[in-house]
């Protein structure tokens, strides 16, 4: 799995920060969490943006991330804003946690970052083990067969998409993406190009992901295996009308 630059956790909720999509996500976990016993694990906190609502309403959180960078964004925002929260710098496949938590999220999409389905598997046992006798693990991916017809459309000679403007208060983000879709592997690899207009500098780089692109039933199976009971399945959260592709997803709730 190759990180991006330290940049992009910079900018991240400036391109993926829509606040009514979180708003509705918060009180669906929220409702989730009441009657799981605490603490609770963000798997793939990334730069805190459930950490931050979650800990303000008063659930006792930790958060793992692959990417220190995502960390140290996640870190100054929780302190700024006076929460506190563990952080650990942690791999999704080797989780160095042993019946620790009473419920454990893994929100959007870091299971699709693991191409193997080994290391899928690995994951799914962790987050078994991690938590405790009758823990909820809510486990969400963009549902990506199902809305992003372009990706199997890309095929071998990919897609390249208009460069997009997200302006700020101190600036702006521009970001051109480039697609292409491997059929017989089912890996979309997604590459975005950056310019970063900060106070008169302006700063450019890119950051590629490759995601492998597998149906629900297939992530059912892998909870069963790994000796989750599903108990919910949603492909939108209340409230957001299952229209793009960022608003479809496959949301488990299952108990160990």
């Amino acid at each position: 799995m190759t990180l991006p630059p330290a940049g992009y956790a910079g900018i991240y909720d400036i391109l993926y920060g829509d606040r009514a999509t979180l708003d509705v996500q918060v009180a669906f976990l929220q409702r989730v969490l009441a009657n799981a016993e605490p603490p609770f694990l963000d798997a793939g906190c990334g730069v805190g943006r459930h950490l931050l609502p979650l800990g303000a309403a008063g659930c006792p959180m930790v958060g793992l991330d692959i990417d220190p960078a995502m960390l140290t964004v996640a870190r100054s925002r929780l302190a700024k804003a006076g929460i506190a929260a563990r952080l650990v710098q942690g791999d999704l496949r080797w989780l160095p946690f042993d019946a620790a938590f009473g419920a454990i999220l893994c929100l959007d999409s870091p299971l699709a970052l693991l191409l193997a389905e080994a290391d899928l598997a690995a994951a799914l046992a962790g987050f078994r083990r991690a938590l405790r006798p009758g823990g909820m693990l809510t486990a969400e991916v963009y549902d990506y067969v199902g809305t992003l017809p372009y990706v199997a459309s890309a095929g071998q000679t990919g897609l390249r998409f208009p460069s997009i403007r997200f302006p700020t208060a101190w600036g702006g983000v521009d970001v051109r993406e480039r697609h292409r879709f491997d059929q017989t592997a089912e890996i979309w690899e997604m590459t975005q190009d950056f310019v970063v207009r900060r106070g008169g500098q302006r700063e450019e780089f890119s950051a590629s992901h490759a995601l492998r692109i597998r149906p629900t039933d297939v992530y059912a199976a892998g909870l069963e295996a790994a000796g989750f009971r599903i108990q919910e399945f949603w492909q939108a959260y209340s409230g957001v009308q299952p229209q793009q592709g960022d608003e479809r997803r496959m949301i488990f709730v299952a108990q160990a």
